[in-house]
């Protein structure tokens, strides 16, 4: 029998967050975001066990309305969660509910499939038999990247979580309209006022951004808990990321899209060549030889060729795909886990729920556009596995001068244009972030998407700058009265407030809503190190404009005494930059121009002070 895990410690972290999501900010739809690798079907399955709110909570519940219920959409996350479900909980009946699988009448727990529940000859019937059974109290959606596709959210209706009226009997799995979406965010705003909140809705996913921009907020009410792939690599828990990139020569510009990604028939015509196979083929040889390896390809024949390829340097090499017969599939797998197989190329197959923790390189062969899309694939190679050090990402990058394509610094927020040669992807990160303190208004990513494509070409780029420009407000110039400072496509405002200072932020969340946060930040607290405490104003707010006019009504409100110091028109800001104010610049590491005023350097402060987390 298979032991369950002891929780690590931001799985009991994600847990102790969703208990205050639902039990203390009342929020019944909650999304749990950490990277592929870390864990994800191990902390659902210990939900009903290891969290005591949640435990007495559903305790308090006769058995047959107590009972949880997991949705996938891959025979593969099934099969994977019901193991790790059974391990956690020895006690508990798990059935399986997928194809012909039927679950047991008297089960604790039930897996179903997505494409099972709504399959059109049924229309939601092997559900509604599921749901005659009693009531599913706890209902968790896997890969809930998914969610916002008609057949999920009419799942979701079914089971109480969604208003009634806006279920589709549309069976594609993952297709979701704007129209749609907006339709259903809109109903949501009258039916969280009488909703029921005596059951809990937890989707947990690597990715919660989708490639057609469709966010998920017409499902999930906020994001209980994320943890950041680069936090998982700090701690342990992933190994580092060894990234190459080839350039290729191949274009893409004549292929088109297709709900945000590229249209995959034209694609597979665009890169599945000879010659670019053997290029993929011959920069594993220089880059990571001998390593068990998955490819990632276009389509079944792209698969293939690719594994042809190897075989043709002397390579162990297996293509699968959804084609691939099952017990095949299996084989294969268990050659490749045994080291009689050293590169597996796939089609979609290996995107997401299979475990093969033995893998040190992933080969990019399938250009993206779809970052949920990649950080899935590369996450494959990211596991901890004895003696394995690091992850060799080889990304073959075509030419596209429509597109944009991922690439693995993305995965650490750096610029997917970033040329790293193999770098450490940390040592990448500090290097740019050293780069952002000396520069602090330098457009990286403009000057990436004009050419440059290393750091040397950017401090070159950087040097004949005006690194005293700082970013416009663009459209919400028009509604600030304050001295905002723009950070990216976040917007800030700090002041000093009691003995410290405050900061106001206004920033989107992968659901696509603005929210609006304030931190005070104490100089001196009782260690005799800086405190910070936070608190959110307003979340879910729809647009930037009016989150902004929320934060400037809290400091006109409540901190009436510092809008003067605030107002981006004040005198004070005209006045040359005072002693206090250059001394802190040198600290901080902040060049000075020779005429600064005081209101441009207290704006190249807040710049640094905002880099470095204060």
């Amino acid at each position: 029998m298979t032991t369950a895990p002891t929780l690590r410690g931001y799985q009991c972290d994600a847990g102790a967050a969703l208990e205050a999501a639902f039990f203390d900010q009342g929020l019944n739809r909650c999304l749990i975001k950490k990277p592929t690798g870390v864990g994800k079907t191990v902390w659902f399955a210990a939900l009903m066990k290891e969290f005591p709110r949640l435990r007495a909570w559903l305790e308090q519940f006769p058995p047959p309305n107590r009972r949880m219920l997991v949705i996938a959409h891959r025979e593969e996350l099934l099969d994977q969660a019901a193991e790790k479900i059974r391990a956690a909980n020895p006690h508990v009946v798990v059935s399986i509910e997928q194809g012909s699988r039927k679950a047991t009448r008297f089960a604790d727990v039930v897996i179903a499939s997505i494409q099972t529940l709504a399959a059109p000859n049924s229309k939601f019937h092997r559900l509604e038999a599921l749901m005659s059974r009693g009531t599913f109290r706890l209902v968790v959606c896997d890969e809930a990247h998914h969610a916002a596709a008609s057949t999920y959210r009419s799942a979701f209706v079914r089971l109480g979580f969604l208003p009634q009226g806006l279920s589709s009997e549309d069976s594609n799995i993952d297709q979701a309209t704007l129209e749609d979406v907006e339709k259903m965010t809109t109903a949501l705003g009258e039916w969280d006022q009488q909703a029921p909140k005596d059951r809990l809705l937890v989707g947990v996913t690597a990715t919660p951004n989708r490639s057609d921009a469709i966010g998920l907020g017409c499902v999930f009410q906020s994001i209980a808990y994320s943890y950041a792939l680069k936090q998982a690599i700090a701690d342990g828990w992933l190994v580092p990321i060894e990234p190459w990139v080839i350039e290729t020569g191949a274009s893409l510009d004549h292929v088109g899209l297709n709900r945000g990604d590229f249209n995959q028939r034209q694609l597979a015509e665009a890169v599945n060549s000879e010659w670019r196979n053997t290029l993929a083929v011959s920069a594993w040889h220089e880059r990571a030889f001998g390593l068990p390896t998955i490819a990632f390809t276009v389509d079944v024949a792209h698969a293939y060729a690719v594994a042809e390829a190897f075989r043709a340097r002397g390579v162990t090499a297996a293509a699968v795909s959804g084609k691939t017969d099952k017990d095949e599939r299996r084989q294969i797998l268990a050659d490749y886990r045994a080291g009689r197989i050293t590169v597996i190329a796939n089609c979609m197959i290996l995107t997401e729920g299979t475990d093969l923790p033995l893998t040190e390189c992933i080969l990019h062969l399938k250009p993206t556009q779809s970052a949920t899309l990649y950080e899935q694939m590369t996450g494959r190679g990211l596991r901890i596995h004895p003696g394995k050090t690091r992850c060799v990402v080889i990304d073959l990058v075509d030419v596209a001068r429509r597109h944009s394509l991922q690439a693995a610094p993305v995965l650490y927020g750096l610029p997917p244009g970033l040329k790293t040669a193999g770098q450490d992807l940390r040592e990448v990160d500090r290097e740019l972030d050293d780069f952002r303190t000396k520069y602090p208004s330098f457009d990286v990513d403009g000057a990436l998407q004009q050419g440059c494509t290393s750091l040397a070409e950017l401090g070159a780029r950087a040097a004949t700058f005006d690194i005293w420009t700082v970013q416009s407000l663009g459209s919400m110039a028009a509604v600030a009265t304050f001295s905002w400072v723009r950070m990216g496509e976040a917007f800030r405002l700090q002041y000093p407030w009691m003995d410290g200072t405050e900061t106001l932020t206004v920033q989107q969340d992968v659901l696509g809503h603005w929210d609006v946060a304030v931190a005070y930040r104490e100089r001196q607290g009782p260690t005799g190190a800086p405190v910070t405490r936070q608190r959110t104003l307003a979340a879910q707010v729809t647009t930037a404009e009016e989150a902004l006019k929320l934060g400037e009504a809290f400091v006109t409100g409540e901190r009436s005494t510092v809008t003067r110091l605030a107002d981006r028109d004040a005198a004070w800001r005209k006045k040359p930059a005072t002693e206090g104010q250059l001394r802190y610049m040198a600290k901080l590491r902040v060049p000075v121009k020779p005429g600064l005023t005081s209101g441009e350097a207290s704006t190249l402060i807040d710049m640094a002070k905002a880099r470095g987390g204060r």
